[in-house]
């Protein structure tokens, strides 16, 4: 039966009631220098995060309690090593849990996990269940183990490592390597991918950039290649890129800047994906932003044209199923998409934002309202909301033969539940 508590539980619980007493301790400006001398060192970091999620449901046959709760509790140590100027190793330990986790996948969107399922590359897996029960998963992983080895002006990073690429805000098309989606709310940590990274420094504002990022048993058709070319052009970040994605060929490139001095800034990308035994698409993404003068609000907008998104209503439920959806990590159905956000510092530790995403073919949206709330130096509290605007799906079959074959999506962003959500962050600084 969900909600009934159950002894891993109660050990999750007393775990997670000692760490916070834990972070809540002053933090020490050398709490994170284990130590330091000439070029070896050991830096040591910490993170402990706490989630409560609501959602509201419409009608699902196989859904009994349309509101439902959850708490998802994270926690994480970080750990640098260098052992000289010339190798270093990162480490990034990780437990995480879930009590009562969402009955659908719609209900996690926003709050994905950083684990296998959430990471498009990965050799093996690293992580290990520690209790998996219907209304209980506890699980600890190693999301970070990779080594640098520096020479020259070239950097050789291996093993599991975040590569993060891409100008966009909300979408990057260009962003190959496990990217975030456009409705998550905790962007701190992105998956680890298991990858061999070449980096040539060329210049001051130059580098040359090559990636092998290795699928599940090094399966060339679920591993990529791609290499990279950036520089600084009249005051404008550019990059060019080229390779291969699992089955695919891409090729595109990416910008950054602003508009002369006019302060608004102005960025985009665009990639060209040759797809095997399938249609060849275009993506492409264009956004302004702008920071008003001294503590005036921060705007945002950005529009994605998504070109192997859905035309229509009538398509979505194709896309829906479309391998594409896992094998990419592109959580996006529809071909054209809006995305606004403001900010806006109310008091120093308090923050304001508000995003609202739009499919312009339901059409359909999401607003997503949050108050960000500065507990201390290393303790931060969050709460917010996501509201879907758009036509709820409906269900053509009994609840014993459900599957995704049997939704029929009326809109995208209606698909999605009512979510609230309070979260608390600790830091060790």
């Amino acid at each position: 039966m969900r909600g009934v508590f159950r002894f891993g539980q109660i050990r999750l619980l007393l775990v997670i009631f000692v760490g916070s007493l834990a972070f809540l301790l002053p933090p020490q400006p050398e709490a994170r220098q284990l130590y330091s001398s000439d070029s070896v060192y050991a830096d040591l970091g910490a993170t402990f995060k706490n989630l409560f999620l609501g959602n509201r449901y419409y009608e699902i046959p196989f859904v009994e309690d349309r509101t439902q709760v959850a708490n998802f509790s994270r926690g994480r140590v970080m750990l640098d090593l260098g052992a000289s100027e010339r190798l270093a190793l990162e480490i990034h330990y990780q437990h995480w849990a879930f009590i009562n986790p969402p009955e659908t996948a719609f209900g996690l969107t926003g709050f994905i996990t950083v684990t296998d399922a959430g990471s498009l590359y990965r050799y093996t897996s690293l992580s290990w269940d520690i209790e998996d029960t219907e209304d209980f998963l506890w699980v600890h992983e190693f999301d970070r183990l990779a080594a640098t080895f520096s020479i020259w002006d070239l950097d050789f990073v291996f093993g599991r490592q975040a590569i993060t690429w891409g100008t966009g805000r909300f979408w990057q098309p260009t962003d190959l390597f496990s990217p975030f989606g456009p409705l998550q709310v905790d962007r701190e940590f992105k998956a680890g991918n298991d990858a061999a990274r070449l980096v040539f420094a060329l210049g001051d504002f130059t580098q040359a950039e090559f990636v092998w990022a290795f699928g599940r048993d090094a399966d060339p058709d679920r591993s990529a290649g791609v290499g990279k070319f950036k520089t600084l052009f009249k005051d404008y970040d550019i990059s060019i890129l080229g390779g291969w994605v699992q089955t695919d060929i891409v090729g595109g490139g990416d910008f950054a800047g602003d508009l002369g001095n006019s302060g608004i800034g102005i960025h985009g990308e665009i990639l060209f994906n040759h797809v095997k035994d399938s249609s060849d698409y275009l993506d492409f993404l264009v956004g302004l932003d702008y920071r008003f003068p001294g503590k005036g609000p921060y705007l945002l907008g950005e529009y994605y044209y998504y070109g192997a998104g859905a035309a229509n209503v009538e398509d979505m439920n194709q896309e829906l199923i479309n391998n594409r959806l896992l094998s990419r990590g592109t959580l996006l159905l529809g071909r054209h998409n809006l995305g606004l956000g403001a900010s806006y510092e109310i008091f120093p530790i308090l923050m304001g934002m508000f995003n609202v995403l739009v499919n312009l073919t339901d059409p359909s949206a999401t607003l997503n309202p949050v108050l960000e709330y500065s507990i201390a130096d290393n303790a931060v509290a969050t709460a917010g909301c996501t509201i879907p605007l758009g036509e709820a799906p409906t269900f053509v079959l009994a609840p014993g033969g459900l599957g995704l074959s049997d939704l029929r999506l009326n809109s995208e962003y209606g698909t999605y539940p009512l979510t609230f959500f309070i979260e608390v962050r600790f830091y060790l600084q």
